[in-house]
């Protein structure tokens, strides 16, 4: 049985967002929000990742990896996302892996759903189960409360987009043409779906908009009201283990790739497994993806 793509789409499209919270945190970041940096620190930034055989050293512009982890209101995983970024290549790449993916969960013999590694172990569990996935190092982590969209487009002071469509939706009346959203109103236009002519693909663009006009927003932020705003922002909704100044060197090494994104489909199929539902993904297309990301992190130990 084919995996329901309009399902697939919906969980792509509501990762879009979260990479732009990730990208503003990198392209933001400066001495007015040391202290929300230093909270949203996590004591994993001394990890080091056992695909690596020496330390990643962002000075000389080395490819890195993230494990983005979008988190609902429950404390579980809902977005799940590898992201390679190479500034040779000029370019990141990300992956979306379904929360129903199964996978073996490191530490373990289980074959779970990849969400089940991080009710079990935390970000730190996820990060060496999917490193075992695909064979690649997972250098840092980033988690993120999902319903931080909105504080963060109005954290930066809102966002302009180019409207397509006249639409009402969610008691918001978006006119066609150039128009302000704040964080509610910037929520609501990505997530009209019903009155899009163009269907999942319309709503894309909108996201895809909307992201764009997060990352240009925030990353020419110089209001130290803006700042502000941004820290409680971060405080409120993200834990990473990339440390202050490795946010620095990326920021400064690697500003170019990050404006330059490639998304990574994967195929995989649905499956009742001792009547648990999974979404599983053949050796021949785990070993695609595996081609794909460590030939973009320039990594090729077996």
């Amino acid at each position: 049985m084919n995996v329901n793509r309009g399902a697939d789409k919906r969980k792509k499209y509501r990762w879009l967002w979260i990479s732009g919270f990730v990208i503003v945190i990198v392209m933001v970041v400066g001495y007015p929000i040391y202290q929300a940096l230093q909270a949203i620190k996590d004591p994993l930034r001394e990890r080091q990742s056992p695909y690596r055989e020496e330390q990643l050293d962002l000075t000389k512009k080395e490819p890195f990896s993230l494990l983005l982890l979008g988190i609902d209101t429950n404390g579980r995983p809902d977005t799940t996302m590898v992201i390679t970024v190479n500034p040779e290549h000029n370019n990141i790449k990300m992956l979306g892996i379904p929360q129903d993916t199964r996978v073996k969960i490191a530490r373990s013999k289980n074959w779970d759903k990849i969400s089940d590694a991080y009710q079990e172990g935390g970000a730190e569990l996820s990060m060496e189960t999917v490193e075992q996935f695909f064979g690649i190092p997972i250098d840092y982590y980033v988690s993120i409360n999902t319903d931080g969209v909105e504080e963060l487009v109005d954290a930066i002071g809102g966002i302009t987009v180019e409207n397509q469509l006249d639409f009402s939706y969610d008691g918001q009346h978006f006119a066609k043409g150039k128009i302000q959203l704040n964080g509610e109103e910037a929520l609501a236009y990505m997530r009209m779906r019903q009155l899009e002519p163009n269907g999942e693909e319309g709503r894309q663009q909108r996201r895809y908009e909307v992201i764009g006009e997060v990352i240009r927003t925030g990353a020419n932020i110089r209001s130290l009201t803006h700042y502000d705003q941004i820290a409680t922002t971060l405080m409120n909704n993200v834990k990473t283990n990339i440390t202050i100044s490795e946010m620095i060197k990326i920021k400064n090494n690697y500003q170019e790739a990050v404006q330059h994104i490639d998304h990574i489909s994967m195929e995989g199929t649905a499956e009742k497994i001792n009547g648990i539902y999974y979404e599983v993904i053949r050796a021949e297309e785990v070993k695609r993806i595996k081609g794909i990301l460590q030939k973009h992190m320039e990594y090729f130990r077996d």
